[in-house]
C-alpha cells in the first residue's frame, strides 16, 4: 500500500531547498519577534517575581532567532568561503543556538528560584552543564579537524543533545514556574492575568515537545528511535515547521500574558489614589482638630487660670477642684496631639506587608536603583502604629546607607512571618565594610546603624548586620510578635 497523497506532496515541496530557506527565516524571525517583545514589554519596576526572569526569555528568542537566520545565510555561502571556515560557521551557529536554550532553562530556574527561594541553587546548574557540553563540543570538533562533512554530522548529534538538556527541560520547568505564578498574582488581585499565564505555560509543554523531544537522528536511544528523519517520513513536514508552530503559539500567549504589568501599575495607580484621597482627608481632619478643638481647649485653659487668678481668697477645695480641671485640659490637648500625630503616620488599618509595599514604592523613586520586595502577609493589628513607624525608618536607614555609602546595583527586601516572630532582612549587593573594624563618632553611615539598634530594641527586637568588604550587606530584623 503506497504512502497518502498528501504525506508525498508534503515531502516534495519542503524538501526544495527554496521553501527550506524561507521556512528557516521564518522561524526565526517568530523567536526573534517573541524575544523583543519580551524585552520590550518587561518592567524593571514591577514587583512581581515573573519580570525578574523574563530578560532570561527574551534573550531566549532573539538569540534563537539569531542562530536560525545563520541556517538561512550559511548554505548560500558554499561558493563565497571555503569548507573550513564554512565548518567554523557551522559550529559557531550550534553553539549560539545551544546557548539560546541555555537562556530559556535559565528563564525557567530562574523563575523557580525566586518563587522558591529554597531552590537559589538552581541556576548555577545550568551553566555546569553548558560549560560540560561545549568542552565535550569543542574536543570533539577538534579531532574532526574542519572537515566540513564529518562537522555537520557531529553538529547533529550534539544538537540532540543540547536539546533534551536544554530545550525539553527548559520549556516544562517553564511550564511549572510559570504556573506556580498563580499564588502571587491572587495575592496582589490580578486574578484576571492568571488564565493567559497559565495557557503560556500550556504551550511552553508544546514547544517543549517539539523541540526537546523530536531530535536530529543519533546513534542513541531515544534519538535513533524518534527523530526529525522519522517525523518527517511519516507526515511529510518537517520539525522546524511543528517547532516554528509551537513557537508562535507561546509568543502569541506570553506576549499576551504581559498585560498584567499594564493590571499591575493600574492597581498601583488606584492604590495611590485611594491612599493619596485617604493620607487627604487624615490631613483635613488633624487641621481641622489643631485649629478648632485645641484651639478651644487652649482658651478654656486660659479662662480656668483666669478664674483661678482672681478667686484669691476663694475656698481652698475649689482651687483644687480649679487645677483639677485645668489638668485635665492639659491632658485633653495632649493626647489631641498624639491623635493628630497618628493621623499623620502610615495608616494603622493597613497591615505592615501592605504598608511595606506603598512605603518601598516611595523609597523607589528616591534610591534611583531597583529596590526588590518579597513579603508575606502580616495580620494588621499585629504591629501597632508605633512600631510600624520604627520598622518603616530602619527600612529607610538600610536602603539609604546601600545608596549613598554601598554604592549598590540592587536592593532586595524581604519580610516572612513565622511561629516566633516577624523576621526582615533588607540585602544590597554594595561594597561592604567589616562590621567589627573601628570607626570615628563622626561615621554618619555607623551612627544610622546606631539608630537602626536602637529601633530594634525598643521593638523588644534584634538588629544584625552581616557584611564584609566586597560583598554586600545584609540587615536581619527580628520582631517578637503575639496575637
Amino acid at each position: 500500500m503506497g504512502e497518502p497523497l498528501v504525506v508525498n506532496l508534503l515531502r516534495n515541496f519542503f524538501e526544495l531547498e527554496a521553501n527550506r530557506i524561507v521556512l528557516n527565516f521564518g522561524h526565526g524571525l517568530i523567536f526573534f519577534l517573541m524575544g523583543f517583545g519580551v524585552l520590550m514589554k518587561s518592567k524593571s519596576w514591577s514587583e512581581l517575581t515573573l519580570a525578574r526572569a523574563l530578560p532570561w526569555l527574551g534573550a531566549f528568542g532573539i538569540l534563537n532567532g539569531l542562530g536560525d537566520w545563520g541556517l538561512v545565510f550559511l548554505p548560500i555561502q558554499t561558493t563565497v568561503f571555503s569548507e573550513s571556515v564554512l565548518a567554523v560557521l557551522w559550529m559557531l551557529a550550534t553553539v549560539m543556538l545551544a546557548l539560546s536554550y541555555v537562556f530559556l532553562l535559565m528563564f525557567a530556574f530562574k523563575l523557580l528560584a525566586e518563587t522558591k527561594t529554597e531552590l537559589f541553587w538552581l541556576p548555577k546548574v545550568v551553566w555546569g552543564l553548558f560549560v560540560l557540553w561545549l568542552v565535550a563540543f569543542l574536543a570533539a570538533w577538534m579531532g574532526n579537524g574542519l572537515d566540513l562533512e564529518q562537522d555537520l554530522r557531529l553538529a547533529r548529534i550534539f544538537e540532540a543533545f543540547y536539546r533534551y538538556a536544554f530545550a525539553l527541560t527548559g520549556s516544562f520547568f517553564g511550564a511549572l514556574a510559570l504556573m506556580l505564578q498563580k499564588d502571587e498574582l491572587q495575592r496582589l488581585g490580578l486574578e484576571a492575568s492568571i488564565p493567559p499565564l497559565m495557557w503560556v505555560g500550556y504551550s511552553f509543554l508544546l514547544h517543549g515537545a517539539a523541540a526537546g523531544l523530536i531530535v536530529p537522528e543519533a546513534g542513541f536511544f531515544p534519538a535513533s528511535f524518534l527523530n526529525d528523519r522519522v517525523v518527517f517520513e511519516l507526515t511529510g513536514i518537517p520539525v522546524r515547521l511543528w517547532t516554528g508552530v509551537s513557537g508562535a503559539i507561546v509568543a502569541f500567549f506570553i506576549l499576551d500574558s504581559l498585560d498584567v504589568f499594564d493590571a499591575e501599575f493600574q492597581r498601583r495607580l488606584n492604590e495611590a489614589h485611594q491612599m493619596q484621597a485617604i493620607m487627604g482627608e487624615r490631613l483635613r481632619i488633624a487641621r481641622d482638630l489643631h485649629d478648632g478643638i485645641i484651639q478651644t481647649l487652649y482658651a478654656v485653659g486660659l479662662n480656668l487660670e483666669g478664674l483661678a487668678y482672681s478667686l484669691k481668697d476663694a475656698d481652698a477645695a475649689v482651687k483644687d477642684e480649679i487645677q483639677s480641671i485645668m489638668r485635665s485640659v492639659d491632658g485633653a490637648i495632649k493626647d489631641v496631639r498624639k491623635y493628630i500625630m497618628r493621623l499623620k503616620e502610615p495608616t494603622q488599618e493597613a497591615s505592615l506587608d501592605e504598608q511595606l509595599h506603598l512605603f518601598v514604592r516611595e523609597l523607589q523613586r528616591e534610591a534611583r536603583i531597583p529596590v526588590r520586595i518579597k513579603t508575606e502577609p502580616v495580620e494588621g493589628g499585629l504591629i501597632s502604629a508605633e512600631a510600624m513607624m520604627d520598622i518603616l525608618l530602619i527600612v529607610r536607614e538600610a536602603v539609604s546607607n546601600a545608596v549613598r555609602h554601598a554604592r549598590a546595583s540592587e536592593i532586595r527586601i524581604t519580610l516572612v512571618r513565622d511561629e516566633r516572630g516577624i523576621n526582615l532582612s533588607i540585602v544590597d549587593d554594595g561594597i561592604g565594610f567589616d562590621p567589627d573594624a573601628p570607626r570615628p563618632k563622626s561615621a554618619g553611615e555607623h551612627l544610622g546603624l546606631d539608630n537602626m539598634r536602637r529601633r530594634a530594641d525598643s521593638l523588644g527586637g534584634h538588629l544584625s548586620i552581616h557584611s564584609e568588604p566586597g560583598h554586600g550587606t545584609e540587615i536581619l530584623l527580628r520582631i517578637p510578635c503575639h496575637q
